[in-house]
């Protein structure tokens, strides 16, 4: 590829991407595919009548398609490659050839154009071998359009080839499609992109260095005319000479020393330097949505780094620049860096939609900074599986059982479930009364922890007991009289109780009530006697009645209170003092 400076005294300065826009088939980058098919074809004179050419912006498919209007038109051709000297290659060169026709889909997307342009292909052409019509961003055309052309590409003239450009091709209707041969244009590597900035750089006597290189790459996202475009922005602000700061300045990227202060701050939990860091983002008016992007992918260099064995083949970053990655990831093991990055990922909508970005930012790195505290699941497995192994003690208690605390009890913030089990078990333990073995303790754990897992709003009612008896395999839950309404709440559940009992090796299961204080419980079978009933509710103050109850239910306030906690009348208790209500 050469420049041209013929071009540029007839029609004044040219940018570089039209200056260095391929001519031959040669000269396109990173399509070698495309290319080579569209040779052959012209070979063996396997010309098609219509070619379909989709792909991301700035790849290459109008060019290939002016270059194989020439390829087909050349006065020595049909050519693998066009001359560019005689008249015809010339003439579509500057535009001005008759049977060259390109048009715009977005400026000529009705059925009366696309009329227009069926009657004026009627004929043979006159100056070439084949009339060429491109239309560039075919998809912009309307159905009625579409529908005009599908015909003519039925029956297509003779010596007519079309060629239709798109960067969307599923907008583009099947029955089109289907009449094309369709080649697919893909993304250019960042490398492709620097290999041909680097020889525009020596024709144009320009001195850049490769980290500038990289970064317009980057910018230009897989088009080539974009960085094109990107290049002729930095050279117009630096001159011949480009720094790399003033390149960094032009493109708005940001300094890569922010992006490895900050994982660095990350990775060691110094959550007090996310807000200063933060702070020089926003003073410099740096966008926080496209800075988290470079984050994420920093933290995807890091992990490369870290487990790639040739991270310079994946990486376009110096060496120096992969050391420190490496450095930096040593510490930390590969599953522990794909946490942080699926969790940067997860973050990254709800920064987007943020009627406050900068507080989530900081709030959501400052979470990544306390993200290591986490223990692996590994450790916590082996620390539990230390804690169940550990011998207990297993003491006799005398009946006085201490109250549960308020903080666990059924209604409260915290409940049965959110205790650790070892917290839980331990409870449990100090509630069993003379258990002649080991097992039978187990097993009356093991009814526990069952109950939780299978009712877990009946395992707050079963820890209320204010003690627990395993004698021989027959379990008594024990409780005090000014506890009877969960005595009451047991009975409902007897059935279900004994059932578990008995399905771990348990011989029977009884409900006993006793008065508050006393060692001595009142024994009964598995349901409590008609006296103990009777007995427990002429309680003084304690007692629950149907009339009671109503009233209750009939208090406006009451009723707001139950709909407002889902909760249920388990007890009335009247106050004794001045206070009656």
């Amino acid at each position: 590829m050469s420049s041209r400076p013929e071009e540029t005294t007839k029609s004044g300065y040219l940018v570089l991407a039209r200056k260095y826009r391929p001519r031959q088939f040669s000269e396109v980058v990173g399509q070698e595919a495309v290319v080579r098919t569209i040779q052959n074809a012209i070979k063996e004179n396997r010309i098609g009548h219509a070619y379909l050419f989709s792909g991301m912006r700035g790849v290459g498919k109008t060019t290939v398609a002016r270059i194989l209007a020439k390829a087909l038109n050349c006065e020595r051709g049909p050519a693998p490659e066009p001359c560019n000297q005689c008249s015809i290659c010339r003439a579509i060169n500057e535009e001005s050839l008759l049977d060259f026709i390109e048009i715009d889909g977005a400026s000529n997307r009705g059925i009366e154009d696309v009329k227009a342009l069926r009657d004026s292909i009627q004929y043979e052409p006159m100056h070439s071998r084949y009339r060429v019509i491109i239309i560039d961003e075919v998809h912009q055309l309307s159905r009625d359009a579409f529908n005009a052309l599908l015909k003519t590409l039925e029956e297509p003239p003779s010596r007519t080839v079309f060629i239709f450009a798109t960067t969307e091709f599923h907008k583009v209707p099947r029955t089109i499609a289907s009449r094309c041969q369709h080649f697919v244009f893909k993304r250019l590597s960042s490398q492709q992109i620097i290999d041909h900035l680097q020889f525009i750089a020596g024709q144009e006597n320009i001195a850049i260095s490769p980290y500038s290189l990289k970064l317009i790459a980057g910018a230009a996202d897989g088009s080539l005319r974009d960085a094109e475009t990107l290049l002729d922005m930095v050279v117009s602000f630096s001159g011949a000479q480009v720094p790399d700061r003033e390149t960094e300045e032009v493109l708005g990227v940001i300094n890569r020393g922010l992006f490895e202060n900050l994982a660095r701050a990350i990775l060691t939990g110094q959550a007090q330097e996310i807000f200063p860091l933060v702070e020089s983002l926003v003073s410099a008016g740096i966008d926080l949505r496209h800075f988290y992007s470079g984050l994420i992918e920093y933290f995807r260099n890091l992990l490369v780094a870290g487990i790639s064995s040739k991270p310079q083949e994946l990486l376009l970053l110096s060496e120096d620049e992969i050391r420190e990655l490496q450095e930096l990831a040593r510490d930390f093991q590969p599953e522990e860096l794909l946490r942080y990055i699926l969790i940067l990922q997860e973050g990254e909508s709800g920064l987007r939609y943020s009627s406050q970005p900068r507080l989530f930012l900081e709030a959501w790195l400052i979470k990544l900074c306390y993200l290591r505290n986490l223990k692996p699941l590994e450790q916590a497995l082996e620390e539990l599986a230390t804690l169940k192994s550990r011998p207990e003690e297993r003491k006799p208690v005398d009946s006085g059982y201490s109250p549960t605390p308020a903080s666990s009890r059924p209604g409260s913030g915290n409940s049965v479930r959110a205790s650790t089990t070892s917290r839980t078990k331990n409870n449990l333990n100090s509630a069993i009364k003379n258990s002649p073995s080991v097992f039978n303790q187990e097993k009356a754990d093991a009814l526990y922890f069952r109950v939780m897992r299978e009712k877990p709003a009946l395992a707050p009612i079963v820890k209320m007991a204010s003690r627990l008896e395993v004698i021989e395999g027959k379990l008594s839950l024990i409780y005090p009289r000014d506890r009877k309404h969960f005595a009451d709440l047991i009975e409902q559940n007897l059935t279900y109780l004994n059932r578990v009992w008995a399905e771990l090796g348990g011989q029977d299961l009884e409900l006993r009530l006793e008065e508050t204080g006393t060692s001595a419980g009142v024994s009964g079978s598995s349901r409590p006697q008609p006296a103990v009933r009777e007995r427990s509710e002429q309680i003084h103050n304690k007692s629950v009645t149907g009339d009671e109850t109503r009233a209750l239910l009939d208090d406006p306030k009451a009723r707001a209170l139950l709909s407002t906690l889902k909760g249920q009348v388990v007890a009335v208790r009247k106050k004794t003092g001045p206070d009656k209500t």
